[in-house]
């Protein structure tokens, strides 16, 4: 099969921080089929990204032309865009699947905590929200009307939140998490050490990543007897990085790096590290988290939207509620090390169960090929 892929933001080598977990199942998906990704709003040009072939558009209007030409037989739809139905869905008149992962869903009152109130640029995100609500209703009630388009939810709090802020039910859906590529994020045993080595490898562009609340918890530590115990890494690039990490730069056992990581390359810093600092505002799934968990670190993440879909509290890792509360937990699994091992190998136990690649992407094929 012809297969065809959108995706705004694509990952490549100078775009590193794109949509990784796209470009996963893409190299599953072309172990079987013709793979395509068209990447668009960009300057014009080919790439080749671990052979995958990703055209780039600056306008829709060269982007439904080359739709045209190549002649999908599917077309997957990551981040759909209020302009995708006219322009693409109703001409191009092929079976569509859209993976919904929140931007493109959600309601803008579920995302205040990224903006000042009464500000000019707050005004025009519930502007340019509301229009995207208005879109993204149309298209689950075309999708009911001519059974043309399937959707696929990466967690049930993500179908149930797309439901009610679009005022709709959706009739053709699946819930499929993001895939995790268990052989690239191999699970290794623990040494009880490395409960002291914690990693913080995260996005700085958004406070739905709650990096600030990672950068509170530290400080909270900082003032209890074990901190000079513990050895921090921070990774990560973003408008927040700066200021969030600039109280942090003071502590020696701190290590601060600013930039993006290739893939590939993120397992060697997971070997070195036990625990994986990710509270977060708002996930649908958490994929840097679940590929942590994957390679046997415990994640010290938020009881938040779909979180807790993904990790069971004090068995696969734990969930928290402030910044108090994280750090209390670093503490426990300080303090309680057979705890730590116990939980490390849940974690990878339960990713492998539940996002391991080759069942995620063959239960997409299945829809793919239907």
């Amino acid at each position: 099969m012809r297969l065809l892929i959108l995706d705004e933001n694509y990952p490549h080598l100078e775009n590193l921080m794109g949509d990784v977990f796209v470009h996963v199942r893409a190299k599953q998906y072309a172990q079987l089929h013709e793979v395509k990704v068209f990447s668009f709003f960009h300057r014009p040009g080919q790439i080749c990204y671990e052979n995958i072939f990703i055209e780039q558009f600056a306008d829709v209007q060269t982007l439904v032309a080359a739709i045209k030409i190549f002649k999908p037989d599917k077309i997957l739809i990551h981040f759909y865009h209020a302009w995708m139905l006219e322009n693409v869905i109703k001409i191009i008149k092929v079976p569509v699947i859209i993976w919904v992962h929140g931007y493109e869903a959600l309601g803008w009152y579920r995302r205040l905590f990224n903006y000042t109130w009464y500000s000019p640029v707050l005004l025009n995100y519930i502007y340019n929200n509301t229009i995207q609500q208005y879109h993204f209703s149309r298209l689950i009630h075309y999708a009911n009307k001519t059974k043309n388009v399937r959707f696929v939810f990466v967690s049930d709090w993500m179908r149930k939140i797309t439901e009610w802020d679009s005022f709709s039910k959706i009739h053709q859906y699946d819930i499929i998490p993001n895939p995790i590529d268990i052989d690239l994020f191999k699970y290794r045993v623990k040494d009880g050490e490395l409960r002291k080595k914690i990693l913080l490898l995260r996005s700085f562009s958004s406070y739905k990543y709650a990096n600030d609340i990672s950068a509170d918890a530290i400080m909270k530590l900082s003032k209890r007897n074990y901190f000079k115990e513990f050895s921090f890494t921070i990774i990560g690039d973003g408008q927040l990085f700066e200021s969030i990490i600039k109280p942090l730069k003071a502590y020696p056992n701190i290590k601060i790096t600013k930039g993006a990581v290739q893939q590939t390359n993120i397992p060697e810093i997971h070997k070195e590290h036990g625990i994986f600092l990710c509270p977060t505002r708002q996930d649908a799934q958490g994929v840097s988290m679940c590929e942590a968990m994957s390679s046997g670190l415990v994640p010290v993440t938020s009881f938040s939207t779909a979180i807790p879909e993904f990790v069971t509290n004090n068995v696969s890792g734990i969930l928290t509620r402030s910044s108090n509360q994280i750090a209390d937990a670093i503490e426990d699994l300080f303090e309680h090390p057979d705890k730590f091992k116990k939980l490390s190998l849940k974690a990878a136990e339960s990713i492998n169960e539940l996002c391991n690649i080759f069942n995620v992407t063959n239960s997409e094929l299945l829809i793919i090929e239907s």
